[in-house]
């Protein structure tokens, strides 16, 4: 203690003789490696544990059942995992939307890279949510032009990747869409869709440039991540499928 008293009153001492400005000339560090050198302190220990304990157990409370592993990789153009994921996050936001603004969600479009991990099967639990969904994406509705909306599909029809996607079912031959319904009617390109997607893709993230500049953008203000742990902390047993909302025929 009286070191640092002494270095304070010395420092007082020297700027408060001195008239004119003050400049630092050299500033000097030094790496310190915490290492097995260094013996643990048992106060700080007994402080952290506590919380430690907490966090452990609402990290590996169990949400629901699987009675599968789900990775995203299952069936080509569409996965059981990404269309439970994409459903799963139509039906929490459609619900706000709606009370919000008196209109519906037409689809749901996520990145299929933003899927980072696979669900073992077994029980659930919140830790393999967040390891699912690591980041603090938000949902989002963008309100898209017809031709925003063609140029999302001509993206999903360039990419050829099992991105999640909800109320949709799309139909590609010859490496081109040939059939798009939207709530299984015709996609429409002289009309505006409400389309649901996160914040981070909203903003051109994935190369989604056509969510970037939104007719009008509605904040759900509901993390992916909660969306999914909520819905699955209200069921017994995850029960997905793949049910051909996107597919490739010869």
């Amino acid at each position: 203690m009286k070191k640092y008293i002494l270095i304070f009153f010395i420092t007082s001492l020297i700027f408060g003789c001195k008239k004119e400005p003050v400049q630092i000339s050299k500033i000097t560090s030094k790496q310190i490696e915490i290492n097995n050198n260094y013996s643990s302190d048992s106060t700080i220990i007994e402080f952290v544990q506590p919380f430690k304990n907490k966090l452990q157990s609402e990290i590996n409370a169990v949400l629901c059942y699987n009675p599968r592993t789900l990775t995203r990789e299952e069936g080509g153009l569409e996965s059981s995992l990404g269309n439970t994921y994409a459903d799963i996050c139509f039906d929490k936001s459609d619900s706000v939307f709606f009370s919000k603004t008196k209109k519906t969600i037409d689809f749901a479009l996520f990145n299929y890279g933003g899927i980072r991990t696979i669900i073992p099967k077994g029980n659930i639990t919140v830790k393999n949510i967040f390891e699912l969904m690591p980041f603090e994406n938000t949902l989002v509705v963008a309100e898209l032009s017809g031709e925003q909306t063609q140029a999302l599909f001509n993206y999903l029809e360039k990419r050829k990747e099992a991105h999640p996607i909800s109320h949709l079912n799309l139909e590609m031959k010859d490496d081109k869409l040939n059939k798009i319904l939207i709530n299984n009617m015709p996609f429409d390109p002289t009309k505006n869709y409400y389309v649901l997607t996160h914040d981070y893709l909203q903003h051109g993230g994935d190369s989604m440039d056509f969510f970037k500049n939104p007719l009008s953008l509605f904040n759900v203000q509901i993390k992916v991540r909660d969306a999914i742990i909520d819905y699955l902390k209200s069921i017994d047993t995850l029960k997905t499928n793949l049910d051909k909302r996107f597919i490739k025929i010869d």
